[in-house]
């Protein structure tokens, strides 16, 4: 390892240090400075990676896990709630049946540990019910079985969440090599800085999702669509989101193979959802969810300008209109996107992925970092970078918990400037059919000669099932 890889090496970890144990998210100064410092040592880190052995990368993205694992959460509160959901289930409540309010009195009166949970809740989880699936809440409730202590649930929450996502790992490295593509692109994602703090650091559950969508993934292309169906259940169970996703494989592997995969994913989604969910708490779960489409709002562009034009005209804030017109508009264009033409190749399939979780993200009113997770792991299959380089700026929405007001002057720059230098770098790309960066394009990490072998091999084998280039 050369010595600038390992002046890299420092600053990535040391910063993620700072970023993970010593920043408030207050302190938005500290938190610029440090995670443009980390990105910039993951560029050079992952320019570098094809001239590396595997090895030495690897040992890199252990320790930077193991940064950010022993401690708790300095950029979210959201951890709080996990906790308090998996408790009160081994108390015998279920989180869809109670608000925490509701129950406080109940659950607290001889608890000081249940206090501290309660007291760290925000007061929009206080009032409202659970919209976390029931998969989900396992992982809650396995962190709480084995302690009274935050601390220690959130350790036990971060193991689970690394165990996931290294099964997760293991495939996609699988899924690169059927697709002869250097197993070096793996750290695009795991040694993303957004990634590791948010996933690990901040134990929110995309990456869980996502390690169960890359596994579903590749029992897609290797033609195993039960299998599939089930991992794909799981990543729905953790996270309802993936659900978009569900149309473009119509496309892709036709009505009869398509049938068999949505009928496993949804009878199983649904199956594990009767665990907590039953008819009378049903509509407790999807009214917690409305609140992403009717109240809630942050770091957003379309969504915050078009109700700023909506008042003008109306002389009220129409967010309960616009969140779910916003949401029907994308979903017809995600529609659209997914059925208009077959999808014969897998490099088509991901771009489509890609552009549809996109645009889902684009007309949402809530926009918090961890939500563009999804597509930056589908972009691993592409040539753009526009979600790469959006996981560096989404990151200075951070500057809201510094203002305290996601409408005042500063915070509207700060999100116009994110956007701008977003769609701007996702014209060029649009343009060029991809980024002109070389070291991130999908080509460079192709193996040519397997490739070509190995799509011919495989579409023998499924009976044109794998196409080729």
């Amino acid at each position: 390892m050369n010595w600038k890889v390992i002046v890299a090496t420092i600053i990535f970890l040391s910063s993620l240090y700072a970023l993970n144990w010593q920043t408030d998210r207050t302190a938005f100064a500290i938190i610029a400075t440090f995670y443009s410092l980390a990105f910039a040592a993951y560029l050079w880190i992952i320019r570098t990676s094809r001239s590396l052995p595997f090895q030495q990368i690897l040992v890199i993205a252990v320790l930077a896990q193991v940064v950010s694992v022993i401690y708790e959460p300095n950029l979210s509160v959201d951890y709080y709630r996990f906790i308090w959901d998996g408790e009160i289930t081994l108390m015998g409540y279920n989180p869809f049946d109670f608000i925490p309010r509701d129950i406080a009195n109940h659950v607290t009166s001889d608890s000081p540990y249940m206090r501290e949970l309660y007291t760290g809740l925000s007061d929009l989880s206080k009032d409202n019910y659970s919209c976390y699936p029931p998969l989900n809440q396992s992982y809650f409730i396995l962190s709480g079985m084995f302690s009274s202590s935050v601390w220690m649930s959130v350790f036990i929450m971060k193991l689970l969440i690394i165990g996931t996502e290294l099964l997760g790992a293991f495939f996609l490295l699988k899924l690169l090599k059927h697709f002869s593509i250097d197993k070096a692109r793996i750290w695009i994602i795991y040694l993303n800085p957004l990634w590791i703090i948010e996933c690990t650091g901040n134990v929110h559950f995309e990456g869980v999702m996502l390690s169960f969508l890359i596994i579903s993934f590749y029992f897609i292309v290797t033609n195993k669509l039960i299998v599939a169906g089930v991992f794909f259940a799981l990543a729905v169970q953790m996270k309802i989101v993936p659900l978009l996703l569900l149309p473009f494989f119509l496309r892709f592997l036709g009505f009869k193979k398509a049938a068999l995969f949505y009928f496993v994913t949804i009878s199983l989604a649904v199956g594990i959802s009767f665990f907590q969910i039953n008819s009378s708490n049903v509509g407790n779960f999807f009214k917690s969810l409305a609140l992403y489409f009717r109240v809630f709002e942050f770091n957003s562009f379309l969504y915050f300008n078009f109700n700023r034009v909506g008042k003008i005209f109306l002389d009220y804030y129409p967010i309960s209109v616009s969140g779910p017109l916003l949401s029907f508009t994308s979903l017809f264009l995600i529609l659209r996107l997914a059925l208009k033409d077959r999808i014969g190749d897998w490099r088509i399939l991901f771009r489509k992925l890609l552009f549809g979780f996109f645009l889902f993200l684009i007309f949402s009113g809530n926009m918090h970092p961890w939500y563009l997770l999804p597509i930056l792991v589908l972009s691993v299959f592409t040539n753009y970078t526009f979600p790469l380089f959006w996981s560096y700026l989404i990151f200075f929405s951070y500057f809201f918990y510094h203002v305290g007001s996601g409408s005042s002057v500063p915070v509207r720059l700060m999100v116009g400037a994110e956007y701008l230098i977003l769609f701007t770098l996702l014209y060029f790309e649009l343009k060029n059919k991809g980024t002109k960066v070389k070291f991130l394009r999908l080509e460079t990490y192709l193996q040519p000669p397997s490739f070509s072998k190995n799509l011919n091999a495989a579409s023998k084998r499924t009976d044109g099932f794998i196409p080729g280039e």
